[in-house]
């Protein structure tokens, strides 16, 4: 699966949160993954170069680059699993995505990239030769909360992302008990903005209530930057 849309970013802050969702949930409907206005949660396992190269090129504020996720929801061995490149370019957001066996998720968790070659897919024979070339290896597990809204006839998206928690010393996607640590936000939420070309009028008048500037948040970065070990990794 491949797809391209802009894609915002904003802090909001509880009170903010409560008050959007509540002007929204009246014109959108909750994403069929939430049963209620308690989200569901989201657990990606990111990978990075020997030199971490997607971090870096974040943190340089490069135009063009990419981050590679192993991504679950849920710590269920049937949950769905998908492996995603995600292609960043000022606004615009390219996905290209693969779902993959729960079994074969684990071996790519304990370093059998080799795995990837059975499904003879473009994507992951591009995810396995970045994998091997550039020496990638998982970096850190991030996990949140996500509370999501759509409006099918112009496919937009809007989701709230809270509690985030992150681990960089246990990488298993699958265990239920990783010793993650909250990524400290100061009360704050994520509210993310999907889109392929149009936000209608009401939409856009909603989301122009909300006092918060619009701010290029990586939640790889945060929770990188939580547990640093260069100085650089501060900027």
């Amino acid at each position: 699966m491949i797809f391209k849309r802009f894609e915002l970013k904003y802090y909001l802050n509880n009170f903010q949160t409560e008050g959007l969702i509540r002007q929204l949930s009246s014109i959108m409907p909750l994403d069929k993954h939430c049963s209620d206005v308690s989200g569901y949660k989201v657990r990606s396992l990111y990978y990075d170069s020997h030199d971490d190269e997607c971090l870096y090129e974040k943190q340089s504020g490069v135009l063009h680059r990419k981050k590679i996720r192993l991504r679950t929801y849920g710590t269920n061995i049937n949950s769905t699993s998908k492996l995603e490149i995600k292609y960043k370019s000022g606004q615009l957001v390219r996905k290209e995505s693969v779902k993959i066996l729960a079994e074969d998720a684990e071996a790519i968790c304990a370093g059998d990239y080799t795995i990837l070659l059975k499904y003879n897919n473009p994507i992951t024979n591009k995810i396995y030769t970045t994998f091997v070339t550039r020496l990638y290896k998982p970096k850190v597990i991030v996990e949140y909360q996500r509370v999501a809204y759509v409006f099918p006839a112009f496919n937009i998206r809007i989701t709230f992302d809270k509690d985030l928690h992150s681990n960089v010393n246990h990488l298993d996607l699958y265990s239920g008990n990783t010793n993650l640590m909250p990524v400290i936000l100061e009360d704050k939420q994520i509210l993310e903005v999907k889109y392929d070309h149009y936000i209608p009028a009401y939409i856009k008048n909603i989301l122009s209530g909300v006092n918060s500037e619009r701010m290029a948040i990586s939640k790889y970065t945060l929770a990188r930057r939580f547990h640093k070990i260069h100085k650089w990794e501060d900027n």
